[in-house]
């Protein structure tokens, strides 16, 4: 029974500190965004033709690059309408699988019988018993690094496997939605926003649009991401909480 709570104990304060850190990203979006198209109006209807110097770093110190003020406006304005969403929503997925990993970890150091369900025939490499003394560390990094494998997979695999070491079972409309999430979150990085083929087909009947088009990144959508996140995040603590009680 100690066992149990030290693990529902363990899981429910690493939720509460993601849940803070989303609650956190839309009020600071929700805040910045509105001074962000202030400041870009204002640049962009400036009249000046001059190039003014900002310094950027290089290897040894810094270099000046010069922009208009129009130029710099128009960074503002992009930022207003697009990329403070995109940045928020790659940060925010790599939480929430970092606390999924986490979650694993808890689990598997109270009960290194569920490493089973992540070990492949080779078990846990010897390397790791040699680099740690301590239990808990090496099986931390073994999740570790079985979860990072995972993630080069497909997300609905690496939620099942999750799942699976948490003795809990999700919501299939969760999964499918964060599968979605997921499948945004590498179109911002990989492809510059512009829908592929590989998109559509990880994101199934939950694609949000057609190859060749610019995948929708918006106040609405941001929303929803925070909302999905947060539900699945939910999810796992409250039916951890009911195993592990």
């Amino acid at each position: 029974m100690a066992r149990n709570s030290a693990v529902a104990e363990a899981i429910y304060r690493r939720h509460i500190r993601l849940y803070r850190y989303l609650n956190d990203a839309w009020i600071f979006t929700a805040l910045l965004r509105p001074e962000l198209k202030t400041r870009g109006d204002k640049l962009r209807s400036s009249k000046s033709k001059a190039k003014k110097p900002y310094p950027v770093p290089k290897r040894k110190g810094t270099v000046t690059s010069r922009r208009r003020d129009e130029d710099i406006g128009l960074i503002f304005y992009a930022q207003h309408e697009r990329g403070v969403f995109e940045t928020n929503i790659v940060s925010m997925v790599s939480r929430v699988e970092a606390f999924i990993q986490e979650c694993m970890a808890i689990a598997a150091s109270a009960f290194p019988a569920k490493l089973s369900v992540l070990a492949d025939k080779s078990g846990i490499p010897l390397d790791l018993f040699l680099e740690h003394e301590d239990r808990e560390d090496v099986i931390s990094r073994f999740v570790a690094l079985k979860s990072e494998g995972l993630m080069f997979g497909k997300p609905s695999e690496y939620l099942d496997k999750a799942a699976k070491v948490l003795s809990i079972e999700l919501e299939p409309e969760t999964v499918r939605a964060f599968v979605e999430i997921k499948a945004s979150r590498d179109i911002i990085i990989h492809n510059s926003g512009l829908i592929n083929k590989l998109y559509v087909e990880k994101a199934g009947d939950k694609s949000r649009g057609d190859a060749g088009e610019e995948l929708v990144i918006d106040d609405a959508y941001f929303r929803h991401v925070i909302v999905t996140l947060k539900a699945l995040a939910g999810a796992i603590q409250s039916k951890t909480e009911a195993v592990y009680k």
